[in-house]
């Protein structure tokens, strides 16, 4: 395995050129893949729209419920 690593890593001394686009999609791939990887691994979180200050039909919602008994 070490003989293996150690051919591979050898290997990587060689220059070689790299297109524009081919360094552009490696980017946006690399990019996307942290985008990924940090919705996934990130804290569950609730998402809240509006700021529950009360304003909004608390009231007719218990109307409803005293209607429903």
């Amino acid at each position: 395995m070490m003989k293996k690593m150690k051919a591979f890593w050898e290997s990587l001394e060689d220059f070689t050129t790299v297109s524009k686009r081919e360094l552009f999609l490696e980017v946006v791939c690399c990019a996307l893949a942290g985008f990924v990887l940090g919705i996934l691994f990130s804290p569950k979180k609730t998402t809240i729209i509006g700021s529950n200050n009360g304003n909004g039909r608390l009231e007719a919602y218990e109307e409803e419920q005293v209607e429903e008994a």
